[in-house]
C-alpha cells in the first residue's frame, strides 16, 4: 500500500464516522452563510458595468436564488 492509499483509507475512515444528519446541516449552514456574505458584497462588485443598471442583471438576485434551491433540495433529501 502506497502513503496516498494510506491517507485516502484514514481519511473515509474518519469521515464515515460522521453522521448524514451533521453532514446535511453543516452544508445548510454554510448555504446559508454564503447567503450572509452576498448581502454583504457592494452592489458595484454585482452588476456588470457595462449594462445598464436593471434588477435582472444583479448578481445577487440569481446566487441567492441557486441558493435557496440547494438548501431546499438539502433539506429535503
Amino acid at each position: 500500500m502506497t502513503l496516498f492509499h494510506w491517507i485516502g483509507d484514514t481519511l473515509r475512515q474518519q469521515l464515515e464516522l460522521i453522521p448524514l444528519s451533521t453532514a446535511r446541516w453543516l452544508m445548510i449552514g454554510l448555504f446559508l452563510s454564503l447567503m450572509f456574505w452576498i448581502v454583504q458584497l457592494p452592489t458595484d462588485l454585482t452588476n456588470p458595468k457595462d449594462r445598464p443598471a436593471r434588477w435582472s442583471n444583479d448578481l445577487k438576485i440569481w446566487a441567492w436564488l441557486a441558493l435557496i434551491f440547494q438548501i431546499l433540495i438539502y433539506s429535503l433529501f
